[in-house]
């Protein structure tokens, strides 16, 4: 064979070995923001060492640093993390990847985000629930538009309701929501904070055991791990492993809560006749709990106290409905929702914190007893609703109402929960919100919650109103 032969041959393996390498990164998104610091989460399709390029120059021609390097293997699915820990505040980002020592100079390959300051500073956060695993709504490319300083995801990031086969289940269902064009443009634009709900956490109105009816715990373990490797999630107050993947994290003077009220959750306990149309003879014997043990609902009441002590207001993410109608003693379960263990009857209903009042009021007391500067933002429900605390006083005698915000669905068809509102509701398919933060250095922090649909449109509550309300909180 002649030379110019070997030539070509090397010539063509050369391009088809870059070509076969521009698709090493299937999937990468940001979160775990602060003012020094962020976590990057990515794929690659098979084995490789990969670095990050990051800089606060697009061209990567100046102020350029490299992270460390990672291995992906197929023990995680070929998934890693790298934390950037050296950056500067407000200021913004862009960050690359190089693969097997190659740098991907492709634009849509090209990632970025802008750290908050370290002082207090007026910001954006997009926040929404409940999308179809997958979904390529245009709602999202609206989020995106909004140039949010991150977006706050309240649950239902998918609807696996995964039970059986978990880890395979996970995977496919992680990787359906990064594949989806839309979606993937808005993570790799726009850092993430997210807490799970039901649907992706387990089945619909999970707590901490199985739908089967049995009492045994089905995907538990590995819907915490799943996260824990997928997702970009600041430090687990609970530490890695099988374990709650609750969190906390501030932004300038506001701590965010994010309490996982799942995959602890216990549900309220019944004996006696609870299987009859008319319960009559059916007693509570127990009551549930959302956060699950006292030390998880502990963790909640201290976090709320080091806000107080720091000066800081609290925005508490939890992932479905805060105010609803208690409900006391009566059992009200059909059929289909009746889970019957060796211990008594639970109800898989009634999936809101009304079915557990005595910790709803236990929150509440404490709250109005230490003036705890707090709103709450809330998933689950396919719905947008506004409350500016005239209905979610729970404390005994009243004195803690709390401005309550519903951001959804994304992409799931509508249904109204809880309530009454005193904003009102919007129960329409591809809705998001907005919070707009002014903190300007004073005694207190303002809020401004709106309500947009997936054409970038104010939307408008059953009567005609504007969806939107400011309130300040006072520090």
């Amino acid at each position: 064979m002649t030379l110019n032969f070997y030539k070509y041959l090397l010539f063509v393996t050369i391009i088809i070995s870059r070509f076969s390498f521009s698709q090493d990164i299937e999937y990468y998104w940001s979160g775990a923001i602060s003012d020094n610091s962020t976590t990057i989460v990515f794929a690659t399709s098979s084995e490789a060492k990969v670095k990050i390029q990051y800089s606060d120059d697009s061209r990567f021609r100046k102020r350029t640093k490299f992270s460390k390097t990672v291995n992906t293997d197929t023990e995680l699915n070929y998934f890693s993390k790298i934390a950037l820990d050296d950056l500067n505040p407000n200021t913004d980002y862009y960050y690359r990847f190089s693969v097997n020592g190659i740098i991907k100079k492709d634009k849509d390959l090209m990632g970025r985000f802008k750290t908050p300051s370290d002082e207090p500073f007026s910001f954006k956060v997009t926040l929404a629930t409940c999308a179809t695993t997958g979904s390529n709504n245009p709602v999202f490319d609206r989020i995106r538009e909004e140039e949010s300083l991150f977006y706050l995801m309240l649950g239902d990031f998918h609807y696996g309701n995964i039970y059986k086969d978990c880890e395979q289940n996970f995977l496919a269902h992680y990787r359906s929501v990064l594949g989806s064009k839309k979606q993937s443009k808005l993570y790799q634009s726009t850092p993430i904070a997210y807490m799970w709900d039901d649907h992706d956490y387990g089945p619909n109105n999970s707590s901490g055991l199985s739908p089967n009816q049995d009492g045994d715990i089905a995907c538990q373990s590995e819907a915490r791990q799943a996260y824990q490797s997928y997702v970009p999630h600041y430090t687990l107050s609970f530490g890695q492993g099988d374990t709650l993947i609750s969190q906390s994290f501030n932004i300038g003077r506001l701590k965010f809560i994010l309490s996982d009220l799942r995959s602890e959750k216990i549900r309220p306990l019944f004996i006696g006749d609870c299987e009859t149309q008319d319960a009559s003879d059916c007693e509570k014997i127990m009551a549930g709990s959302n956060f699950g043990t006292p030390d998880h609902l502990q963790w909640f009441k201290n976090e709320l106290l080091d806000a107080k002590r720091k000066n800081q207001a609290v925005v508490w993410l939890s992932s479905f409905p805060f105010i609803s109608t208690p409900d006391l003693s009566w059992f009200n379960c059909d059929d289909e929702n009746t889970i019957q263990t060796v211990e008594g009857f639970e109800c898989d209903d009634h999936d809101n914190w009304g079915w557990y009042p005595e910790e709803r009021e236990n929150i509440a007391n404490f709250i109005k007893e230490n003036d705890i500067a707090i709103c709450i933002v809330s998933g689950d429900a396919h719905m947008s609703a506004i409350d500016d605390g005239t209905n979610s006083d729970y404390a005994s005698g009243g004195g803690a109402p709390i401005p309550v915000f519903h951001a959804g669905p994304l992409d799931r068809t509508p249904s109204l929960k809880g309530g009454p509102y005193s904003h009102g509701r919007s129960g329409i398919r591809g809705q998001y919100g907005i919070m707009d933060v002014l903190d300007d250095g004073g005694d207190q922090i303002c809020i401004t919650w709106t309500v947009k649909n997936y054409e970038g449109e104010l939307v408008y509550n059953e009567i005609g109103e504007i969806m939107q309300y400011s309130f300040c909180l006072q520090l």
